[in-house]
């Protein structure tokens, strides 16, 4: 991925930090928090885990909320800078506050180190997160699980509501290989007497939901059952609804494209109700009109049309495809590259649902992409015209010179590159 003006070899220190024969437990997480003096017991927080789906989620209430309080949000991967990833309010956090954080626990960190017992990238990561956001005095925090849930490093918070969108297979080998396994570990944000929002309507996993959200007194909001949609419009430029849930009417505009997004928006709207806050209908549809979430489903161009989507996984590419075919009536060119790690043979199946052309290439991430070779070989006879290119921004640029339409997706590793070739605002809103 491309980096920060940050110091590259700071940054790249950061990056390295692992633990070897990491053991996934909150135990490192909660001793460097306690270091920290728990930063995010001084600031509210919202916690949003979930397949797909989470990061637009977050963008939402994150907008929301900064109509009327000093919010942040911390997010994962970036896609052109790690600084991306923790935004303050109304700036991403600076160069010099990720310096002076990485100062102040160098010390801890490679005390810890000699002992196999350092945290990791991502959990100084959010501690960073979570300190910026203290430091600088925020209200609220919109905090995105990294993975999983219940052992991800961001579960120390004790958030006002949990929120848990679409559910799907990723990330098996760590989460388990079934749906109900997945929802249990997603459904660990869930804290004793506060309430849950969900968008997820499989059998298997909200059952599980159900089952861990009484265990902790937790009042479970199913948006199916609390959210009634009317007058939907969706266009390249956006969607717009009357929304009606059990406490308020809307009329909801979004930039956001994507009948997929009508859930999460709905998940944010609920999220903002449940918790109590003393925000008016007005600033609500006034903050989800503001909202965006770069790189997902995202037109750069209009003509001939570019458009990206972080889509990385089956159920991603499966909703990507019923979006784009709703919308278009076209065969674009589609750029695919992907990390090794990820079911690469189910989403290539789902995604050529788009189009009978394609480009395999290499997403920037050394050492988990996935030889585009490997796509090639895999996809068989599924696709009319196939070819590999093995170096992104060739690829891209190639792409982009026949003049037709062009979808770029597969990964975020991906999307980053194209996101800095055309010099792309990453801004959540």
């Amino acid at each position: 991925m491309f980096t920060s003006p940050l110091d590259s070899q700071r940054l790249e220190t950061l990056y390295n930090l692992k633990r070897n024969e990491i053991k996934y437990d909150l135990n490192v997480m909660k001793i460097f928090d306690e270091f920290l003096n728990k930063p995010h017991q001084d600031f509210s927080s919202f916690h949003v885990a979930g397949t797909n789906g989470k990061g637009s989620t977050a963008s939402l209430i994150f907008n929301v909320i900064r109509e009327k309080y000093r919010a942040g949000l911390y997010t994962s991967p970036h896609l052109r800078r790690f600084n991306e990833r923790i935004f303050i309010h109304d700036r991403e956090i600076s160069d010099s506050e990720i310096e002076g954080f990485l100062n102040k626990v160098d010390g801890f960190i490679m005390d810890n180190m000699k002992v196999n017992r350092n945290p990791t990238f991502f959990e100084v990561t959010t501690e960073l997160a979570f300190n910026a956001f203290k430091e600088n005095k925020l209200d609220f925090g919109v905090i995105e699980v990294g993975l999983g849930g219940r052992l991800d490093a961001t579960n120390v918070i004790d958030p006002k509501v949990s929120v848990i969108t679409k559910i799907g297979f990723d990330h098996a080998d760590r989460l388990g290989g079934t749906l109900q396994s997945i929802a249990f570990e997603k459904a660990g944000i869930i804290k004793n007497g506060k309430p849950t929002v969900t968008s997820e309507i499989k059998i298997e996993a909200i059952n599980e939901i159900r089952s861990v959200a009484r265990r902790r007194n937790s009042r479970l909001v199913e948006i199916r059952n609390s959210c009634k949609l009317d007058k939907i419009n969706i266009s390249e430029d956006g969607l717009s609804f009357a929304l009606k849930t059990d406490k308020n009417e809307y009329e909801i505009r979004s930039k956001l494209i994507g009948d997929f997004q009508i859930d999460n928006i709905c998940s944010a709207v609920k999220s903002i109700e449940e918790s109590g806050l003393d925000i008016d209908p007005t600033h609500i549809q006034d903050g989800i009109s503001k909202a965006r979430w770069p790189g997902r489903f995202e037109i750069l161009r209009k003509d001939p049309r570019i458009l990206i989507d972080c889509s990385h996984n089956p159920p991603a590419a499966n909703s990507l495809s019923i979006a784009y075919n709703k919308m278009f009536n076209d065969n674009p060119i589609m750029l695919i590259g992907m990390l090794s790690d990820k079911d690469h043979y189910s989403y290539v199946r789902n995604i050529r649902k788009i189009s009978n052309r394609v480009i395999f290439t290499r997403p920037a991430e050394p050492g988990r992409s996935l030889d585009p070779n490997i796509l090639l070989s895999e996809s068989g006879n599924l696709f009319k015209e196939a070819k590999v290119i093995e170096d992104p921004v060739e690829a891209y640029e190639y792409s982009k010179s026949l003049g037709e339409s062009v979808l770029v997706t597969g990964s975020m590793y991906l999307v980053g590159v194209v996101a800095e070739i055309e010099n792309m605002n990453t801004f959540p809103y």
